[in-house]
This record gives C-alpha cells, structure tokens and sequence, in this order.
C-alpha cells in the first residue's frame, strides 16, 4: 500500500502544484504543506486489509466510528511522500458511490481561515466552509478532481477530542453509581 500512497500523493503534489500556478495569490498556497492523506476504501473487507497495512507500519492507531462509518487514523514510524505521516483511512458511507483511494490531503492554516475570505482573495476558487460535527470544521478547495482540506487543527487533535470526550462519559457514567467512586473503593 505504501507504493500506492506514494504514487497518489505524488501525483496530487503535481496537480497541486499546477493549481497553484494559476493562482492570483498563489503565495498563501505555496507555504502550505500537508499534515495527513484521507483514504476512502469501498468496503469493510478493503478496509481491513488496508488497516493491517498500515497497523504494521504505525506507531500510533485511533479507531472512530463516525457518522456511522469506521474512521482510522494512523501515525507511520517512516514519512510518506511530501513528508506526509498521518493517514486518515475512510470507509466509505453505505449507500454512496464515492470514488475510493485518495480523498483528500489535510493542509494546517491558522485559526479563523473561511472560504468566504478566500473567495475575496481569489472569486473564482471553488470553495467551501465544511464541518463534520462539532469539533471538526475546516475549508475545503475542490481543483481538477481532488480536495485540499485546510485546517488549523490536524486529524490527531480531532482523535484526542473524541478521546477526551468518550473519557468524560465514562467518568460520569463511573461516578454516578451509587456503590463505589470513581477508583472502585466502596465507601466506609
């Protein structure tokens, strides 16, 4: 899979960089660089062979059901093309005929960025502002059949949120027995 990685981000890097080319403010988009690669599979079965793939070449895995499909994110040991460590790997959501393998890359900006500012900047941009949930917006530039997410958080701060708030929820649930507290000592 890491060959196929390879070749995808590559050859998004050149589409990328003859998108830019054309831009009127193409200095903002040359400073930018990646954090992650999205990777959508048509299936569970191409899912998990994939997520094997990559589990072996990981040091870090986070594993999400979200919006009733399985998200993981992987952190490699060894850097992808364009440096690129972060591997969000996507099922595709049931019922859609999204086209599978790369999705997007995941570009870091600052905090406030909107596509309505990046229209003024440059009116003909095909973008959009884009959320998917609570804690997780970002910009979206869509160009010559790819997307550029463009966010100032990464995928690893969206896991971290989605830890803390399963945390929460099981403290809550844990403290509001009335048996015991929250180290599973019983009262005296």
């Amino acid at each position: 899979m890491h060959e196929e990685l390879h070749a995808e981000i590559n050859n998004y890097q050149f589409h990328w960089k003859d998108w830019i080319a054309h831009r009127t403010h193409r200095d903002f988009f040359e400073q930018l660089q990646p954090t992650g690669i999205g990777w959508k599979t048509a299936d569970m079965a191409e899912f998990d062979k994939r997520f094997a793939v990559l589990r072996a070449h990981s040091d870090q895995v986070h594993l999400g059901w979200v919006n009733k499909r399985w998200i993981a994110t992987f952190v490699l040991r060894e850097p992808l093309a364009w440096n690129i460590r972060i591997v969000k790997l996507m099922q595709r959501r049931a019922g859609v005929n999204d086209p599978v393998g790369l999705d997007h890359l995941d570009f870091l900006v600052g905090e406030g960025l909107t596509a309505d500012h990046l229209k003024t900047q440059d009116p003909e941009l095909n973008v959009t502002d884009e959320e998917n949930g609570e804690h997780c917006k970002w910009v979206s530039i869509w160009f010559k059949g790819s997307e550029a997410k463009l966010r100032s958080d990464t995928t690893l701060d969206v896991c971290i949120t989605e830890m803390q708030h399963a945390s929460k929820e099981l403290r809550a649930a844990v403290l509001q027995q009335p048996t015991g507290n929250a180290n599973g000592a019983q009262p005296a």
